[in-house]
């Protein structure tokens, strides 16, 4: 007996129908029952008190608090008590840390091509200062002071746009190194 064609492409339709009867279908799964809106909660804020008042003798007045509640209450017969006061002494501020820019740790080599473009950018040779200074950034690329420095002598050529480009590079790489 040959097996026939026909069963040979019956087989796989009979498979796929039993494997996708197993399968999880997502559109029966999804909860169609109810679809409300869910609408949160209202929260009411508690009003803050009220911040104390200074007097020109630095004294806190606190005023009395008043009374919250549903019901209102009768008035008590006795007088009501006089404001609390309280002297503040003023004190020292507290002086404030500034954090000077961190440096970037360049090497003798690099150094020593920065001190020799600012001799040439102060003999007036601009054109051999950004040279010397584009080979210090070949060695150091992420160096933001070489860039600053780039940015100044290529505004002093006119090059304004490639400035503003070359400062934003040092500038980034200044936020980077801190």
């Amino acid at each position: 007996m040959t097996p026939n064609s026909r069963y040979f492409a019956g087989i796989p339709v009979v498979l796929a129908g039993l494997l996708s009867a197993c399968s999880p279908n997502p559109m029966v799964l999804q909860d169609r029952v109810s679809v409300r809106p869910v609408v949160p909660p209202r929260v009411s804020m508690p009003t803050p008190p009220p911040k104390p008042a200074l007097n020109s003798s630095s004294e806190v007045v606190i005023p009395p608090k008043p009374a919250v509640s549903a019901a209102p209450k009768p008035k008590p017969a006795a007088p009501v008590a006089p404001t609390e006061v309280m002297t503040a002494t003023p004190s020292a501020p507290e002086p404030i840390k500034v954090l000077a820019p961190k440096a970037y740790p360049s090497s003798p080599a690099v150094k020593a091509l920065m001190k020799t473009a600012d001799a040439e950018a102060a003999g007036g040779n601009l054109d051999k200062a950004a040279d010397t200074l584009e080979r210090a950034l070949r060695i150091e690329s992420d160096n933001p002071d070489i860039w600053l420095k780039l940015a100044k002598i290529n505004e002093r050529q006119g090059n304004r746009e490639q400035a503003t480009n070359m400062l934003s590079r040092a500038k980034t790489y200044q936020e980077q190194l801190n």
